[in-house]
């Protein structure tokens, strides 16, 4: 009796496990991920210079217009029209997911900033910026995880565009390497960091039964 007691709170444990692996799995991701740019920024600044210098003097006037419009889409600002887009046209649940993981994101991200500290590019190089940031902090790129976030998010419920989704994100994610206010590194550990943190949100919001799902 008390051998099978214990056999089935060993199986409960494992259980437990693996149903948040997910979750395990994002928050490693993330401690590595920072671990590795605490540790080696100084690093990898240099490669990452030289590839934001490649991309940079490459504009073309035709489109500068239109990216410096565009960049905007990973604003907070433009997401929270969204959820209230959402909620108006009566689809609450990815409203609520989607409100939900931009206030983790938006915590998360300030907080990095902070604790990395990184300038912006044009504070440091001979470029020229299509605008300036308001937050001077560089990395990640809140735009960027904004996006990611919200296309991880939105897939969970309309996973036919989960393509569409994505490359509208991965478009702003380039516009802040274009536009002269974050260095690629930036813009991809923003993309994961977005991943990651939508992947999680979306986990635990579906244990507490808001699964309805529109397709």
């Amino acid at each position: 009796m008390v051998k099978n007691l214990n056999s089935n709170s060993r199986s409960g444990e494992y259980s437990n496990i693996y149903k948040n692996y997910k979750i395990y799995a994002s928050v490693l991701l993330l401690i590595v991920i920072y671990g590795v740019i605490f540790a080696f920024l100084n690093l990898l600044t240099p490669y990452d210079t030289a590839l934001l210098l490649e991309i940079n003097p490459y504009r073309i006037a035709a489109i500068e217009s239109f990216l410096v419009l565009w960049t905007n889409a990973g604003t907070y600002l433009f997401m929270s029209l969204i959820v209230i887009v959402l909620w108006l046209k009566g689809e609450k649940n990815p409203a609520i997911y989607l409100a939900l993981g931009l206030i983790v994101d938006a915590i998360l991200v300030s907080d990095l900033k902070i604790m990395i500290h990184r300038p912006r590019p044009y504070e440091v190089l001979p470029i020229l910026p299509l605008e300036l940031a308001e937050n001077l902090r560089s990395l990640p790129s809140g735009h960027t995880a904004t996006a990611f976030l919200s296309a991880t998010i939105l897939s969970r419920f309309y996973s036919k565009y989960m393509v569409v989704l994505f490359a509208i994100a991965a478009s702003i994610g380039f516009s802040r390497v274009y536009i002269g206010v974050h260095y690629p590194l930036d813009v991809i550990v923003g993309a994961i960091t977005g991943c990651l943190v939508g992947i999680m949100m979306v986990d635990l919001l579906d244990r507490f039964g808001i699964t309805q799902r529109y397709i």
